[in-house]
């Protein structure tokens, strides 16, 4: 990890309608992601874990964690950092049709029927964070705005073979598989599925939405 080199670029912060100054930000520009068959992959020809052993322990890993977790424990991986549940309450609509969290004047109104799974709280170890946090590491700024838009080839073929794979995918998972903001991903998914004859559509899962392609 010795003298890396960490892309980043400025973007403007969307601004609220109170907001009377543009504000700006930084974001690493993070052209690539890994997937588990390529980390896979990496690790068996850069060390002694063959890719079966990868395999096993990345199966038996997410069995243990999601269990452990859904039987209130944090699961701690040393070195690496804690993983705790993240619970919330169900949305509901608001006059524009817009999914917003319910209001709740008294505890009492907070049951069990009101409440949800949000996802995964994740912690870094201090260890890790050396790792990152070095002073041989050093910062570019890329010319030019940050890469938001993505070919269309790309964009389709890399959902296309992701939903082969998993029937559907999130906000989170576009978010992840592309490395946009949360804002970018809500303004390239609405514009997905409101294009003439769309090839991915939306649909309510739980609190959440989903994406999926359309004729499936």
């Amino acid at each position: 990890m010795k003298g890396k080199t960490i892309h980043y670029s400025v973007h403007p912060t969307p601004m609220k309608p109170s907001d009377t100054v543009q504000t700006y930000h930084v974001r690493q520009d993070q052209y690539y992601v890994m997937h588990s068959r390529e980390l896979r992959s990496h690790i068996a020809a850069n060390s002694l874990v063959s890719e079966g052993i990868f395999e096993m322990v990345m199966d038996v890993l997410q069995k243990e964690i999601a269990e452990q977790l859904l039987d209130g424990k944090g699961v701690h991986l040393d070195g690496i950092g804690r993983f705790s549940l993240q619970i919330g309450t169900v949305k509901e609509k608001d006059e524009q049709g817009k999914w917003r969290a319910k209001v709740y004047t008294k505890p009492s109104q907070l049951t069990a029927r009101e409440l949800v799974v949000e996802g995964v709280t994740f912690v870094p170890d201090k260890e890790m964070l050396d790792r990152l946090k070095t002073d041989e590491h050093h910062f570019v700024c890329d010319k030019g705005s940050y890469k938001l838009d993505i070919p269309r080839a790309k964009l389709l073929a890399t959902l296309d073979d992701y939903c082969a794979q998993h029937g559907s995918f999130s906000r989170r998972n576009f978010q992840t598989l592309f490395g946009v903001s949360r804002y970018k991903a809500d303004q390239l998914l609405n514009d997905l599925i409101s294009e003439p004859s769309p090839q991915y559509y939306r649909q309510k899962h739980g609190s959440s939405w989903v994406y999926r392609k359309s004729g499936t």
